[in-house]
Order: structure tokens, then C-alpha cells, then sequence
């Protein structure tokens, strides 16, 4: 008694899956196909993690590190465009602009790969970014007084990239793409330095670098 219940358990869940890959015409596999080609648009916005942060500066050759491990939010709203090489690869340009609690606005600006798997439109997919960012950190000579060294250019440009794993879902009957994302970044900035009190160092003096390191969770749309 218990192998025929046994065996009709098994006729149950078997059926189903069987009706459901029969169901599927040879109309609907190819409207669930991939067909990458071309060029497509979008836009994405990304929840940032910041756990790491590395600050170093050089001033006349004495350098100074300091390490910080932390748990701090960012985030970005990018807008992109890319081009399909194939039904597997593109290639493109993103950029928008990225906040976070220590500085008001970065701008990143980097070029894109993205690795689609197998033929299905829902699918995983693979992505890395490298560029450059700008960093709007003037410093207001105005109020620090007892500053002797102030760089005082409006543009900061540094380095980022990014890698992460994706999913894709699209609709048989749309064109429109949602991405979810997650993801590393290597955010390299050059903030003004600023140097308080009477040394009398000029500003070639004085070099600055900070590394934020971040995981990211992102949401995107392409057409």
C-alpha cells in the first residue's frame, strides 16, 4: 500500500511538469528567446554599503595612512547606454551621479561590459565598470582662516570601478528590461587637502587620496 502511494506521488508531481513543458509551443520558446542587438537605454539606482574606507595623504614625501572599518549608506541614480555586440555581450558608457555622507556630489564616469547567459530573455548576467570620477570639493578659503594650505581646484578626478551578478526579467511580449544587481565598488577620490595652522606649505605639497570600498544592491530598466 505504501509503494502505490508512493508511486502515485510521484505520477502527481510528474504530470504537472510534464503538461507544463508540453504546453509550452514552439511559438512561445521563441518569443522567450534572446535577441540581443542593437543599441538599448536605460536608467538604475543603486543602494551602496560603505564598510571600508582607506584616507591617505603625503605631505613633503611623509606619508600618512589611516584605515577605517565602518558601516556608512550611499547611493546612486545612473542612466546608461550600451551596444550589443552579440546576443551575449555589450558594451556602453554610464554615468549620473553618486552621493554619499562625506561628500555632497560625485559624478562617475566609466565605460561598461555586460556578459548575458544562455538564450533565454530572463536570464543572469555579469557586469564590470571602470572609469573615472569627478568630485565637486572646493574648499572656502573664506572660512578657515588659520588655513595655510588650500587647493583650491572646483574638479576632483579619481578612479572607480565596479563588478557584481546580475538578473534580467523580461517580459515575451515587451521590450522593457528590469535589471537586479548586486555588487562591489573601489571608489578612489582626491579631496582637497587642507592643512591648518602656520607651516607654510604650498599646496603642490600636499597630495590626498581616499579609498571607499562598498557593496551594492541596484535596480535598473532598459528599453
Amino acid at each position: 500500500m505504501k509503494r502505490f502511494l508512493l508511486i502515485a506521488l510521484l505520477l502527481i508531481l510528474a504530470i504537472p511538469a510534464a503538461e507544463a513543458k508540453r504546453r509550452e509551443t514552439e511559438e512561445e520558446i521563441a518569443m522567450k528567446t534572446r535577441h540581443n542587438e542593437g543599441w538599448e537605454w536605460g536608467a538604475a539606482g543603486r543602494f551602496n554599503l560603505i564598510f571600508y574606507e582607506m584616507d591617505y595623504m603625503s605631505i613633503l614625501g611623509e606619508k600618512q595612512t589611516a584605515y577605517k572599518s565602518q558601516a556608512r549608506l550611499g547611493g546612486n541614480i545612473m542612466i546608461n547606454g550600451g551596444y550589443h555586440i552579440n546576443n551575449h555581450w555589450k558594451i556602453g558608457l554610464e554615468t549620473g551621479v553618486q552621493m554619499q555622507y562625506n561628500y555632497k556630489a560625485i559624478v562617475p564616469v566609466y565605460l561598461t561590459a555586460h556578459y548575458f547567459y544562455g538564450k533565454r530573455k530572463n536570464c543572469l548576467f555579469n557586469f564590470v565598470n571602470l572609469g573615472t570620477n569627478m568630485l565637486f570639493n572646493k574648499v572656502n578659503a573664506d572660512a578657515l582662516s588659520d588655513a595655510a594650505a588650500i587647493d583650491d581646484k572646483f574638479i576632483h578626478f579619481g578612479a572607480t570601478g565596479a563588478a557584481g551578478v546580475g538578473f534580467r526579467f523580461q517580459s515575451p511580449q515587451s521590450n522593457d528590461k528590469i535589471d537586479i544587481m548586486l555588487g562591489y565598488q573601489a571608489l578612489m577620490l582626491t579631496p582637497s587637502p587642507v592643512i591648518k595652522g602656520s607651516f607654510g606649505y604650498k599646496t603642490q605639497d600636499v597630495k590626498r587620496l581616499e579609498l571607499n570600498q562598498m557593496v551594492f544592491f541596484g535596480i535598473g530598466i532598459t528599453f
